[in-house]
């Protein structure tokens, strides 16, 4: 694809569109085994009930409650998911014995917004917000937010930051899993053009250097506090991938979550100084900087 003729100004968030879009894939599952698998990959198969018992089986959920553990977050505290989709990890959560759990997404359509999970009668404890302005104005506060393969829809990141805190107690923590990373004008354009719905729907995407999300969300009041790199439990955080891997990556995770649960500032001073290596060309490694979880705290402004 020749990346000068990119769509971009037209890229759009437009949920009767992604449901569109995610219904004509549906159909086309049923006879390519390609599409099968990406749809399976992303928790969006045909079958909604299957895809969530699937998640709910999946190492990545067990991987995500692990390090919830790990950073101790509490299973009585309340919670909220920002931009969940279909809503499967905050549906999990609940399954798992999280008792406050509230789920902020505008897309309320019946495959890639919460309108499946509505139906479900083991979804009832869930709060749903469809509605950015009614979920702001609510009383509830929250001890952490979650948001997953969610942060780079933004528009403007520091905003939605900012908003995000004051729906936040004092030291809360949030938890930004699986963004999507770029490093260079070319990277950009490719990762845009390399997406499956981006440019063939115009559907709106957008990859950013890691640090550009670190300086963002910290603008608005937040500090890091801890990376989990690339590598750690096989990338179950970045990619769809189900299992530990083999001794090594199983030793680098349990490597990490010592660091991680006695010393976080270490991984954030790691971060730090390969984002420096990488912008003077000291270094191209994408191991910190490239991180599958980013832990954010509530800080004083």
């Amino acid at each position: 694809m020749n990346l000068e003729t990119l769509k971009i100004h037209d890229l759009v968030e437009d949920p009767e569109r992604l449901e569109r879009v995610m219904a004509e894939q549906q159909a086309s599952s049923q006879t390519d085994p390609g599409v099968r698998s990406l749809l399976e990959s992303i928790y969006l198969e045909p079958d909604r009930a299957r895809s969530f018992s699937r998640f709910l089986a999946s190492f990545e959920l067990r991987t995500i409650l692990d390090l919830l553990n790990l950073f101790g977050v509490g299973r009585d505290g309340p919670v909220c998911e920002i931009g969940g989709g279909p809503g499967f990890l905050s549906w999990a959560l609940a399954q798992s014995g999280f008792s406050r759990v509230h789920l902020l997404e505008p897309n309320a359509q019946f495959n890639t917004g919460t309108g499946y999970l509505r139906t479900r009668d083991d979804a009832k404890s869930i709060v749903i917000h469809n509605e950015l302005g009614a979920w702001h104005a609510d009383a509830a506060r929250f001890d952490v937010i979650l948001t997953k393969n969610c942060i780079h829809h933004f528009k403007n990141m520091t905003q939605a930051a900012a908003t995000i805190r004051q729906k936040m107690n004092p030291h809360g923590r949030w938890f930004a899993f699986r963004e999507w990373f770029a490093d260079s004008p070319r990277e950009v354009y490719e990762q845009i053009a390399g997406h499956p719905y981006c440019q063939r729907y115009s559907l709106y995407e957008w990859p950013y250097p890691a640090h550009q999300y670190v300086e963002n969300i910290e603008l608005a009041g937040f500090k890091l506090t801890a990376i989990v790199p690339a590598g750690y439990a096989n990338n179950t955080l970045a990619v769809y991938q189900e299992n530990a891997g083999n001794a090594d990556i199983q030793n680098l995770t349990m490597q990490i979550d010592g660091v991680l649960r006695t010393t976080p500032q270490v991984t954030v001073d790691a971060f730090w100084k390969e984002v420096a290596e990488n912008k003077s060309g000291q270094s191209a490694t994408r191991f910190f900087s490239r991180p599958q979880l980013m832990v954010f705290e509530v800080s004083d402004v």
